[in-house]
């Protein structure tokens, strides 16, 4: 398995930050290794709510699909992804500092049949995509 662990600051109110990553549906926007991602189904986001993402990965793209196991308004999300090849846990916290809003970010990634060999030769290629990715959460929250 993989950790990744990000932090970024942002003068978004919290409760809008939230929101806003919560939302996987809108996550393309900000992580550049998304290709696309919708929500399956309607209402209110929250536990339950589903995003089918397709994710670059190994030259390709991989279909996934990302479920939100905890919902802690405001304060706390957690997204559980499924796909073929890796399973991703994300958790994602928000708190207030200083009039800006702290994301804390960690992602546990683990790989499935043949692909856990290769984890380790992954571990730095996969520390950037996290990177990248907070860095577009944090660029357009800032918006």
């Amino acid at each position: 398995a993989v950790r990744l662990v990000e932090q970024r600051w942002v003068e978004r109110a919290q409760d809008e930050a939230f929101i806003y990553a919560a939302d996987f549906s809108n996550i393309e926007d900000w992580d550049p290794g998304v290709v696309s991602s919708r929500r399956i189904g309607h209402g209110p986001v929250g536990v339950g709510s589903q995003f089918e993402l397709e994710v670059e990965f190994g030259g390709g793209t991989m279909p996934m699909v990302y479920e939100i196991t905890e919902y802690e308004p405001s304060d706390r999300v957690v997204l559980v992804g499924r796909g073929d090849k890796l399973v991703a846990v994300d958790e994602i916290r928000f708190s207030r500092h200083d009039n800006m809003t702290v994301i804390d970010y960690t992602a546990d990634l683990t790989f499935l049949n043949w692909y856990r060999h290769v984890t380790r030769l992954m571990g730095s290629s996969l520390k950037k995509v996290g990177t990248r990715a907070l860095d577009g959460l944090a660029a357009e929250l800032d918006r």
